[in-house]
């Protein structure tokens, strides 16, 4: 299972938490994303926006995805997805 975490303003969007999908439905975290618009579009549309807006950042494992291979970084079991966005403060 992917374990998938949101914080901040998102979690509104999340009945529960963590998220656990299925490795073997989400090879990507475009896939991923494709299964949240069906599974939770009130997430996705959220999401969406804040790549779209160029503020979320996501996390597989701890590391930003675009170090890696953004959309098309793979995922697989055990893996953690993480959407923060941008966190104020002063």
């Amino acid at each position: 299972m992917v374990t998938v975490r949101v914080f901040g303003g998102l979690r509104e969007h999340v009945g529960r938490a963590p998220l656990l999908v299925p490795a073997s439905e989400v090879p990507t975290v475009a896939a991923l994303l494709s299964r949240l618009d069906a599974d939770q579009p009130r997430l996705a549309e959220a999401l969406r926006s804040g790549l779209r807006d160029g503020y979320l950042n996501i996390l597989v494992n701890g590391r930003n995805v675009r170090f890696l291979a953004a959309g098309e970084t793979p995922l697989a079991g055990a893996d953690a997805v993480a959407f923060l966005p941008p966190i104020g403060g002063g």
